[in-house]
């Protein structure tokens, strides 16, 4: 999605919505990712425009909570270095790989840290 479309969606939203709110937004977004998760199951030729809901929701949410498009691409970046330095775990009985938890040593009383 580039910044004019994403724009063009949030305005629409936002005229469309005015009382939508990022967790009414969210709790929308939970039921199109069963839609999603149903047709992914299912192989529906269609599944892309779920697909869209889902990037809609969670955008619009993005927005909603004060975010503009230039926040949301800066917390992609963002959280994408500390994903590429992260440890990662095999994957669970649905497929779900989590990141391995850093544990921080704990500062002495007495140090210089």
């Amino acid at each position: 999605m580039n910044k004019t479309q994403f724009e063009t969606i949030v305005n629409w939203q936002r005229v469309t919505f005015p009382n939508a709110t990022p967790l009414s937004k969210i709790a929308h977004l939970a039921e199109e990712l069963q839609e999603l998760v149903h047709d992914l199951k299912n192989g529906n030729d269609d599944r892309k425009l779920e697909f869209a809901d889902c990037f809609f929701l969670l955008f619009g949410a993005a927005a909603a909570d004060g975010m503009t498009y230039d926040d949301i691409i800066n917390a992609i970046e963002e959280k994408w270095e500390i994903n590429k330095v992260r440890s990662w775990g095999k994957p669970d009985e649905d497929g779900v790989v989590r990141h391995i938890a850093r544990i921080t040593p704990p500062v002495s009383e007495g140090s210089d840290e």
